[in-house]
């Protein structure tokens, strides 16, 4: 039994895309095992990221509101 999944594998399991997978491992949301180059997600995680969930992706709300301020000062 293969208790280790590549992105390709994972997104297929969770039914999210690949995209979505790497994402969240560059976030530090998914704990994955390298070996070698290879990025490769435990079953344990898998289970763990299918009871859980995942966080959102959405951008931080407070720098989004700084950005979104200074455009309208610039434009007054």
């Amino acid at each position: 039994m293969n208790d280790l999944f590549s992105i390709a594998e994972a997104a297929q399991k969770l039914a999210i895309s690949a995209w979505t997978i790497r994402a969240h491992l560059r976030r530090g949301a998914i704990k994955p095992v390298r070996v070698g180059r290879r990025v490769l997600i435990p079953r344990k995680e898998l289970e763990r990221l299918a009871n859980e969930g995942l966080p959102s992706l959405s951008h931080n709300t407070a720098k989004t509101e700084r950005l979104s301020g200074a455009v309208s000062e610039r434009s007054l």
